[in-house]
């Protein structure tokens, strides 16, 4: 039977921090989640079909988050019942921003379902940053590309930035899972003086070479006193996964968001040495893993269809 309304949209993956830009730089990776959103005949809760990732311990009603988040956008009556078909690629509670990338699908489908959109996606990016708690992973997810990030006076701004076209990703995701709020708690209160200037002096510099290309220097910059020490802890092999990377030649390496997943910034033909580097990295620490080469993605969240 033919669906009253639907609209399918695509969305990338992200990390974020890059080091030493907590809460505020992200990158969107070319690893997609797929949503099509339909409105069918009937009554009730609102139906969710999963593929991929999560597709047996994520919830399939309600309780979805992306049900929740186009719950936000769309009419409270609608004339039959919503189903939501996800395939999903982005692996969970990995820092790879599984739960932006599902909030930003979620609006954006609620918003496009009947062909004529609801909010604008200023809106729908304030919306996303408030169920998400923080703007990084969702400024990525939304703009693609590399991004800068802020929340000022309740409200979040994103800055797309320039990227040189030859840096590529790479990213070690071990076989375990690490909530934000986990990680979250890991962190002080507050940290010492130096360890800020540490931080903003990088993360400025930083932004420079990933612009310019010059990247001789990019693993110093991407150091970090802010998040990765305290979370060190909840990753075993971490120090070593990121030494790992740059001695098999990566630009630079480090935590993805709030983890497990190591990112790496690589050039030419590196990916496939740097990827096993750090796998071999993490095995010494009895922690199982993966690696996945990823371009960039530049598009950032993308309706595909609306019929």
């Amino acid at each position: 039977m033919k669906p009253l309304a639907r609209v399918s949209v695509s969305v990338p993956a992200s990390t974020s921090n890059l080091g030493p830009g907590f809460d505020c730089l992200g990158l969107a990776l070319d690893l997609r989640n797929e949503l099509t959103l339909e409105l069918i005949d009937g009554h009730g809760p609102a139906l969710v079909m999963i593929q991929g990732e999560g597709e047996g311990t994520l919830p399939r009603g309600e309780s979805n988050m992306m049900v929740r988040a186009a719950r936000q956008v769309l009419p409270r009556r609608l004339p039959g019942r919503l189903l939501f078909k996800s395939v999903n690629r982005i692996p969970l509670a990995r820092g790879l921003g599984s739960s932006a990338a599902a909030t930003v699908a979620g609006l954006w489908a609620g918003a496009h379902l009947f062909g004529t959109l609801r909010k604008s996606e200023d809106e729908l990016q304030d919306l996303a940053v408030k169920l998400e708690g923080h703007p990084d992973n969702v400024a990525a997810c939304v703009h693609g590309g590399l991004t800068a990030s802020l929340t000022a006076t309740g409200r979040p701004r994103a800055h797309r930035l320039e990227l040189h076209p030859s840096l590529s990703a790479v990213v070690c995701i071990p076989a375990f899972k690490l909530s934000t709020k986990k990680a979250r708690a890991a962190l002080p209160s507050k940290v010492p003086l130096a360890d800020a200037v540490f931080n903003i002096s990088r993360a400025i510099l930083l932004i420079c070479a990933l612009e310019t290309g010059r990247t001789q220097r990019l693993c110093d910059l991407m150091a970090d006193r802010l998040h990765q020490p305290y979370r060190a802890k909840l990753v075993p092999g971490l120090a070593s996964a990121l030494a790992a990377a740059v001695k098999a030649g990566a630009a630079g390496a480090a935590l993805s968001g709030s983890g497990p997943s190591v990112f790496a910034f690589v050039t030419g033909d590196s990916a496939r040495r740097v990827g096993t580097a750090m796998q071999r990295a993490f095995a010494k620490s009895r922690v199982a893993s993966h690696w996945l080469a990823l371009d960039i993605d530049h598009q950032g969240a993308r309706i595909e269809r609306s019929k």
